[in-house]
């Protein structure tokens, strides 16, 4: 019964993502269940933070409309490009690799070009298409929903396509924050649960995040510094990072 709420909440999430707000009765009936049940895990739902219960409906937590790849791509571009070569030093030819959504992360995909024998999967339309050209490289993409603004997929097929994959060798992702207690955040609960289990799949772990993003907060958790190998940023010296430096080693581009 845990386990079915469970996945019933990652679907209202879903809808919501794509639909916007919607009433009870209109997410009742799609999902098969009475207004009286689905108001009551709305009530949860709202007291963990992952939805916002409207008069007679329910509308995501991320009201506020996605930037988008493009707009994200040209902002801090010396400091991302940094960051990528800093982790491509981390990738050697004939391994596999999970690389989550984000500008950063599509930045180190565009170094990838000239490894050989060499696995990637992704859940960012963009950087798969980056990939393509890549003769040497095996490009594996997740299904699920796509988000139009960040060519991101996400949704439970994308969750479950990252949580079968076992033993990929290292996995890169990007983020939206880190808290000053080290936790790695996205202004989106959806992405966060895939970006999450990019993260899982592999046996090395990094984030790759610029310091502007450093204490500031967002609502979805994606993981800690300290269950990760390393985060890989630009600035040294800058506050933050020696709170982080007891949690996770810091690999300055």
């Amino acid at each position: 019964m845990i386990m079915k709420a469970a996945k019933r909440a990652q679907t209202i999430i879903e809808l919501l993502e794509t639909r916007g707000e919607m009433s009870v009765s209109e997410l009742s009936e799609l999902l098969g269940i009475s207004p009286a049940n689905l108001r009551k895990q709305l009530a949860v739902m709202q007291e963990n933070g992952q939805v916002i219960r409207t008069y007679g409906g329910v509308m995501p937590v991320n009201r506020v409309p996605d930037e988008s790849f493009e707009s994200k791509l040209h902002k801090s571009v010396a400091e991302k490009r940094r960051i990528a070569e800093q982790a491509r030093k981390l990738i050697s030819g004939g391994c596999s690799i999970a690389l989550g959504s984000g500008t950063t992360v599509f930045a180190l995909s565009s170094l990838l070009e000239n490894l050989p024998q060499t696995v990637v999967y992704t859940n960012s339309v963009r950087t798969a298409d980056n990939l393509a050209r890549c003769a040497s490289l095996e490009v594996h993409v997740c299904c699920g929903i796509l988000r139009s603004h960040t060519q991101t997929i996400i949704g439970s097929e994308a969750m479950e396509y990252f949580r079968t994959l076992k033993n990929v060798d290292i996995a890169f992702i990007g983020c939206d924050a880190i808290d000053h207690d080290g936790n790695v955040l996205s202004d989106n609960l959806s992405v966060a649960a895939v970006e999450k289990l990019v993260l899982l799949s592999a046996k090395r772990r990094y984030v790759l995040c610029d310091a502007s993003k450093f204490g500031k907060k967002a609502v979805a958790h994606i993981a800690s510094l300290k269950d990760c190998d390393g985060l890989i940023t630009c600035q040294p010296g800058f506050g933050a990072v020696d709170d982080y430096a007891s949690l996770t080693e810091i690999l300055y581009a």
